[in-house]
């Protein structure tokens, strides 16, 4: 399985280009910088049939309906967050100073959904802490997890926004640790990581 990370915007986002084959590609948080975006894509040859957010900040989906729109693809977010799409203050974007964001989802997941394209099967396992209806979307038969803003290398994401609980995000972190075997994991921001050294490194692992 091909990842390609594609770091976006001022907080440097990683947005995701994901695919076995490029016809049935898959994008994960287009945050910013939608040009760059769809440039990429092209560049690969990619066919781009779905595209996921991992939660409703404004760093994660900036661009997502215009690239959307561009592509044709459905867009895909959490049901959790459903309000932060079209709430500025909800999804930071009104604390920015620049423009408001509002996002039109195709298609809302909660806990348990899956999203198939092409061989690909994204299961939808909802953590919450960073915002209420923050999701990861775990590929085991990949032995992949796209972690959002929950999991990060050596760290977690922060609970001190709107929505955000630091005791969901102990329990979201507690069920990450759980999963059988080990993951890759591309989070939200920086670098990868696996599981098995985040059970051993990570300050909530302890």
């Amino acid at each position: 399985m091909t990842v390609l990370p594609i770091p976006v915007g001022q907080l440097q986002t990683n947005c995701y280009l994901v695919y076995t084959q490029p016809d049935q590609a898959v994008l994960i948080d287009p945050g910013d910088e939608a040009m760059r975006i769809l440039a990429v894509v092209r560049e690969h040859g990619a066919t781009v049939r779905a595209i996921l957010l991992t939660h409703a900040h404004f760093d994660h989906m900036m661009a997502a309906q215009e690239v959307s729109a561009s592509l044709a693809a459905p867009l895909y977010a959490p049901a959790g967050d459903s309000e932060a799409l079209t709430d500025g203050v909800r999804n930071l974007s009104a604390l920015m100073g620049g423009r408001t964001c509002h996002v039109k989802a195709d298609h809302l997941l909660s806990e348990g959904d899956h999203v198939a394209v092409g061989d690909i099967t994204f299961q939808v396992l909802h953590t919450p802490g960073h915002t209420p209806g923050s999701v990861c979307y775990d590929v085991p038969e990949a032995g992949v997890l796209f972690s959002g803003d929950t999991l990060f290398y050596h760290s977690y994401g922060r609970t001190d926004f709107p929505g955000g609980s630091e005791r969901d995000m102990a329990a979201s972190l507690r069920r990450l640790w759980a999963l059988p075997g080990d993951r890759k994991v591309y989070p939200g921001h920086g670098g990868p990581t696996t599981l098995a050294q985040e059970r051993r490194c990570n300050p909530y692992a302890n």
